[in-house]
Parts: C-alpha cells; sequence; structure tokens
C-alpha cells in the first residue's frame, strides 16, 4: 500500500493568503427574509429607520398632562390649585393630547376630592415628554452592513418600522466523514470502532458561526467511494470538509483524490495538534482535510475553517472577553443600584478608551450601539473621568480595535461614512453631543475626531479652535460646507420666511443643545439682527441631533426648528435658508497615516460617497479630506 508524504509543513502564519486565494472565487449572495426570523444573520447593506420610535410624542411618566404654564407659581408654601378640566391623567407611554406641553408624575399630584388638584411643584415646558424620535428617528440608520443580527437589533428594527431586510445568503458546508472504523450508533460500539462525534462538533460550530450544513453517510475507506462523494458535494456545495483520512496512512485517501481532482495547497501545518490539516479546492471549491483526533479537529476547525466561513460572510473571527478601559468623561450614579452603563471603545495611545452612552431606560439604541457594559456596583457614586474600569465586552474585539472613534457634531453623513468603511470591515463609532463637546473630547483624547462647525467672531469656521483650543497634537481636516436654515412643514403652512418669525405667537420653536455648532449659529444669527431669545416660544426646549428636531417639526406642537437640507429632506420637511457653514474635522495627529484613518479618508474623497451626498442634498465638496490646517 502506498503512502502519503507530507508536503513542505506550512508556517501557521502563511495561511491566511492561501484561504484568501481558495475563496477569490465565492461570490457573496443575499436574500430578503423577514425580521422576525433574522436573528444571528448577517446584514447584506446598512438598514435605515422608516419610522421614528416613538412615532408620537409619549408620556414618560404615570401622572397628568397640563400646560407647564399653569404651574409656574407652584410652591410647598403656595400651591397651585387647578382644576380637573385643565388636565388629563395619563399613563407611562400614553400620547400626549396637542393642547398639552408637559407631564407632572402622579407622586406629585394631590386630588382635593372636590374636581380640584393641588400642585407644590412647577414644571417646565415638555418636562417628562418623550420626543418623536427620542429612541430612533426616521431615516437613522439602525443596523450597518456585515452587521450580525441581535435579538436587541429585532427589537429596534421592528420598533423602527421594517419588516423584511436584506441579509447575505449562509454558505452550504459538506461534512464527509470516512473511516472504516467509524460509527454512529452506540449499539454498533465495539473494540476498533469509534463514535462519530467530530462531525457534530463541526456542524454544530457551522450552525453558530451562520452557515448551512449537510453531514453525509460515512464513507468507507475506499478510494472510489470518497472520490465520488467529494466529486459530487464540489458542484453543489461552497465547502468542503473531510472528516479524518487527512494523514499518511495507508487509507487516507483525502490528500491524493483533491490532487488527482483539483489542487492540493497545504498538506501540513506547523502546529500541533493539528498537523494533518489538508486545504485544497475541487471544481474551484474549498476542501479541508480535517485531522480525525478530536483535539486536532478542534483546533483545525478554529484556525482554517472559521476563516474561511468568515471570509464567505464578511466577518472576522470573534474573540469573546474583558478589558479594562479608561472612561472619557465622569459617571455620577445613585447609591441605590447595581447600574448597568452601555459604552462605546475604541484604541487611543495604545489604550482602551469607554465613551458611556445614553442612559435611558427606554432608549435601546443605546444598546445596539454598545461595545461594552460596565458595572457601577450598588453603594458607588460613580467613577471620575480618566478611571481604569472593567468592561464586558458585547462585540468582538477586532471589530472594535478597528472603530475610529468620532464624538462631536451631528450628520447623517456619518453614517453614510461608517456603510462605506464597513466595506473594509472598518467602522466610524459616532456620538452626537455638539461641536463644543466634541472639542473638548479630543482635547481629553477621548476619541479620535471630532465634527466640529464651530462659528468664530469674525465669520469663519474652524479655524481658530486650534489655536483658542487645542495643542500641535490635532489638524483640523476638510469636510463639507452645507446649507443652515429653519426646518418647517411641508408647504410652510405659518408663511415663516426669517428668523424674526421666530417671535410671533403662532410659532413655536424646537432648539439644539448648548454647545453644538447649531446653536452657536442660532445665538449668533438672533444676536446680529437684535432678536431676543427669551421671546422665542421654545427656545429653551433642547434636542441633540438634526433629525430629533426634525421629527419634532413634525409635532403638531411645533412649527420649526434650526436644521440642514439633507435632514429635512429625509423627513419631507421645507426649509428656509438662513447661511452656508463648513463641517470639518479635529483630529489626533497620531492616527493620521494610519490604515483606519487612511480608510476614512478614502471614503471621503470616494465616488460612492459623493453620491450618496448628493442624493441627500444640501452639501458643496471642495478639498474634501484635506488637512486644512
Amino acid at each position: 500500500m502506498i503512502r502519503n508524504v507530507y508536503l513542505k509543513s506550512t508556517d501557521l502564519k502563511d495561511i491566511n493568503p492561501i484561504i484568501d486565494l481558495i475563496v477569490k472565487n465565492y461570490i457573496v449572495k443575499w436574500e430578503t427574509i423577514s425580521v422576525i426570523d433574522s436573528l444571528n444573520r448577517i446584514s447584506f447593506e446598512g438598514i435605515y429607520a422608516n419610522v421614528s420610535s416613538p412615532y408620537y410624542s409619549a408620556s414618560a411618566m404615570d401622572g397628568i398632562a397640563l400646560k407647564a404654564s399653569l404651574t409656574y407659581e407652584a410652591t410647598e408654601t403656595n400651591p397651585v390649585i387647578l382644576d380637573k378640566k385643565h388636565i388629563k391623567y395619563i399613563n407611562t407611554g400614553n400620547e400626549i393630547p396637542e393642547e398639552f406641553d408637559a407631564v407632572v408624575m402622579i407622586e406629585d399630584v394631590y386630588d382635593n376630592n372636590d374636581g380640584t388638584i393641588s400642585l407644590i411643584k412647577s414644571v417646565r415646558p415638555y418636562q417628562d415628554i418623550r420626543p418623536i424620535g427620542e429612541d430612533i428617528v426616521e431615516g437613522d440608520m439602525v443596523v450597518p452592513k456585515n452587521h450580525l443580527i441581535r435579538p436587541v437589533d429585532i427589537s429596534a428594527l421592528l420598533s423602527a418600522g421594517i419588516s423584511e431586510i436584506k441579509v447575505i445568503k449562509k454558505p452550504k458546508v459538506a461534512i464527509i466523514p470516512t473511516g472504516d472504523e467509524i460509527i454512529r450508533d452506540v449499539k454498533d460500539l465495539k473494540k476498533g470502532k469509534i463514535i462519530d462525534s467530530n462531525s457534530f462538533f463541526m456542524k454544530n460550530e457551522l450552525t453558530l458561526l451562520g452557515a448551512e450544513s449537510k453531514i453525509f453517510d460515512i464513507v468507507v475507506d475506499e478510494y472510489i467511494l470518497l472520490e465520488k462523494a467529494v466529486i459530487n458535494a464540489s458542484n453543489k456545495y461552497d465547502l468542503i470538509l473531510i472528516g479524518a483520512g487527512s494523514s499518511a496512512g495507508s487509507k487516507d485517501y483525502a490528500k491524493n483524490i483533491i490532487e488527482k481532482n483539483g489542487t492540493v495547497h497545504v498538506h501540513g501545518i506547523s502546529i500541533k495538534p493539528g498537523k494533518p490539516t489538508i486545504i485544497g479546492e475541487v471544481n474551484n471549491t474549498p476542501v479541508i482535510g480535517i485531522p480525525g483526533y478530536p483535539v486536532s479537529t478542534y483546533i483545525a476547525f478554529d484556525l482554517v475553517v472559521k476563516p474561511i466561513i468568515g471570509k464567505f460572510l464578511n466577518i472576522e473571527k470573534t474573540h469573546k472577553e474583558a478589558i479594562k478601559a479608561k472612561l472619557t468623561k465622569k459617571i455620577y450614579s445613585s447609591l441605590k443600584n447595581e447600574e448597568y452603563i452601555r459604552v462605546k471603545l475604541g484604541i487611543i495611545n495604545n489604550e482602551y478608551i469607554a465613551s458611556p452612552l445614553n442612559r435611558g431606560a427606554g432608549v435601546t439604541m443605546s444598546l445596539v450601539k454598545a461595545d461594552g457594559i460596565m458595572i457601577v456596583p450598588k453603594n458607588s457614586e460613580g467613577y471620575e473621568s480618566g478611571s481604569i474600569v472593567d468592561i464586558s465586552l458585547l462585540k468582538d474585539i477586532n471589530e472594535i480595535e478597528k472603530s475610529l472613534i468620532s464624538i462631536g457634531s451631528h450628520d447623517i453623513l456619518l453614517d453614510k461614512v461608517d456603510d462605506l468603511m464597513s466595506n473594509n470591515n472598518y467602522h466610524l463609532s459616532s456620538s452626537h453631543i455638539g461641536s463644543f463637546g466634541g472639542i473638548m473630547a479630543i482635547k481629553s483624547k477621548g476619541c479620535h475626531i471630532a465634527p466640529v462647525h464651530v462659528l468664530d467672531e469674525d465669520g469663519s469656521y474652524n479655524l481658530n479652535i486650534l489655536d483658542k483650543y487645542l495643542d500641535n497634537d490635532y489638524s483640523l481636516v476638510r469636510g463639507v460646507s452645507r446649507v443652515q436654515g429653519l426646518m418647517v412643514k411641508k408647504g410652510n403652512p405659518k408663511n415663516i420666511k426669517c428668523l424674526k418669525d421666530l417671535l410671533k405667537d403662532d410659532i413655536t420653536f424646537v432648539n439644539r443643545q448648548r454647545g453644538s455648532g447649531t446653536r452657536i449659529l442660532l445665538d449668533y444669527m438672533l444676536d446680529k439682527e437684535g432678536i431676543d431669545s427669551k421671546g422665542v416660544k421654545g427656545y429653551d426646549f433642547e434636542l441633540s441631533t438634526h433629525m430629533l428636531v426634525a421629527s419634532s417639526v413634525k409635532d403638531a406642537r411645533f412649527d420649526c426648528g434650526m436644521g440642514i437640507v439633507s435632514v429635512a429632506n429625509l423627513n419631507n420637511l421645507d426649509i428656509v435658508e438662513v447661511g452656508k457653514e463648513n463641517y470639518d474635522f479635529l483630529v489626533l495627529k497620531e492616527i493620521i497615516d494610519t490604515p483606519i484613518f487612511d480608510e476614512f479618508i478614502s471614503v471621503l474623497k470616494s465616488v460612492e460617497f459623493k453620491n450618496e451626498l448628493d442624493k441627500l442634498g444640501g452639501y458643496i465638496i471642495n478639498d474634501i479630506g484635506v488637512i486644512i490646517k
């Protein structure tokens, strides 16, 4: 009998190029499925919200709805007494009637049992009301491309009005167990026989990885039978795994069959256990010879098969673990409860940094966006900024290491950048806290880039930030010019033409938060035109993104809000232009010339990105991606 002789044993570090070679002909396929059936599937494209959540202005508390102005004089010594006809009892989640603009929690309401109530605390307008889109805003990206769909993602997708999505089709894998000694039924067990456990290990691993697999009938040690099984499988499956038969024994036929009908790239890897692994092709279908010993099977599967399936599904090998990270801002916590804080993670100066996300109990997207969980123990007041804390990971560490952390001003173009970066398994991880929040975040080295649009006293945008607030560790990269204006309902029913119209009694405005570039522009223009902000109804109602403002403008309570053209277009709103601005990126110099930053700049300069901006409208591109300071 002829025995196989190992080809030159291949170093493990040289395996990845070979894997790339044998999967080069594989075409990623997609299919449309129901969202409710999408658990553990991979998104084929970025998925955007069809509706906002909440879809209407909702009560955040059990209590009463009323006009906030009725409570302004309420104190413990001078309660306000209201007739019940001026209020409405309401439960958490109920729609707020349009005539009301605030909620008083039930604990602060005293029923006088005579048709009136007493209040001893005042409330501000829009207190304890969840605005339209507080959780998810119509047009926002819910999940990006190449994203593993989790239970929390399905909840978010359903809340966003999405019923069907495109997912990557599962690759089909043939598992062919071989050997005269292999049996399936324990009743057949006797000396010289081995129960087939490896096939089911591989099938279950493949299921977890997101592949479909079929275990063939056991093929006895006959060359012709195994050859027939391999050739047949090569015409129907995307990957073939031959269980055992890969070593140098007289009945180990796998290597010779692959060599006769295709190509053997590797016969023997410099690992122990797992050395006899074969990597080859038959009819352009990858064929892997898996060693028969269970531990060898495990090692070979982990090092060779998992990366192949990852290539098929556009995902990388996962490594679940816990890490230590530095907090980017102070975390306050009550002493009453053990608190779970969702965080975004990134790497700056070879150190993990953790940026806390929205802590609201009703914000599903904080879980969708989270990279990990930080636990604040009971009886702890929290952690100081810069503290080193333990993070339990929710995502693969490779994904986190390939995330460019962006903290600063909001623009929906950031979702488009993330979507395009994901083509090469990079991601832009964004948090929206306004331009000045971004300046402070990058100053403390809590992010890689900070999108900003800060108007200076000389009328320029962003150019003086480095001199005023930062040092030589930072640069400014040109982004886009964009149009700012007053977003109004379609047809502009209130005939709003300029900022002075905000003073009209029948106009209610919705504002951006302090420190945002949009708020700075608004205040600058109000001052320039001599408009007192105290006369603007709704000036003190602040939201953190353009999309949230747009959603509120759709609400009957509000007539307009500052925003950009692209967001107005997405939300079917009109816009009254008030000015143009530059939306640029502050950058840590230490990340310039790194692969992830090169990918970011490449996307900014790409034709695909320009086409996406043209679809959105309201952007002007000039020298995008150029370091201007």
